[in-house]
């Protein structure tokens, strides 16, 4: 199931919700809660239609979440408040991927946007105050990508010093081609139904060893 944050039709046939632009009016306590309540709402209409959790949820983009949250809060407080409820609200929507939709078995995929920094040379997942301060949404996962485009074409990285990406595996690659649309996942390409395969694999062979 995706979730849609990025203001726009989502052209691809799966399920998916489309989040609006929250105001006072359709979100009259937090961004955070709002996004919560919808996602909740969703997964009921889901288990209706398919009887079962999804397998995994796409937050697509939480870069886009971000923007939207703090564009709200910008409206609602001011000064230093306008930070406090940047932080509660993020720590608020974390917690409630971790706990409860981690927490039920679904694989959340979080997809961002980077901006290249040109003081640290890095590309970075924007983000403000603490929260930036911590890593943005790079502090929040065990596992990420890195897709860049190249010569036209488009590579995952999976672990590298350069861009933003880590793992916990230590049997993969540092890098695969991206196959092409639509197209179906040669062995020496990235296959992210592989991947999280693999990482389901390992947290379960970790939880074994779980004092």
């Amino acid at each position: 199931m995706v979730v849609n944050f990025d203001k726009k039709e989502y052209g691809f046939e799966v399920p998916h919700l489309n989040v609006p632009t929250w105001t006072l009016e359709n979100a009259p306590n937090s961004v955070a809660e709002a996004t919560i309540n919808l996602i909740n709402e969703k997964l009921g209409v889901y288990m209706e239609a398919y009887g079962k959790l999804p397998t995994s949820i796409i937050l697509d983009t939480v870069t886009q979440f971000y923007s939207g949250m703090s564009a709200y809060n910008e409206n609602r407080y001011k000064n230093f408040d306008i930070h406090s409820a940047n932080n509660k609200d993020t720590m608020n929507f974390n917690n409630y991927v971790e706990d409860v939709l981690i927490g039920n078995g679904i694989n959340v995929i979080i997809v961002a946007h980077t901006v290249y920094d040109e003081k640290t040379l890095r590309h970075v997942i924007p983000a403000a105050g603490k929260f930036k301060d911590a890593g943005s949404w790079l502090s929040v996962v065990n596992d990420a990508i890195f897709i860049e485009k190249k010569a036209n074409k488009l590579i995952a990285h999976q672990q590298s010093l350069k861009y933003p990406c880590r793992s916990t595996l230590t049997d993969i690659e540092a890098s695969l081609p991206v196959p092409a649309a639509k197209a179906e996942p040669k062995d020496n390409e990235y296959d992210i139904n592989r991947h999280i395969e693999a990482l389901t694999s390992s947290k379960v062979e970790a939880t074994k060893f779980v004092l």
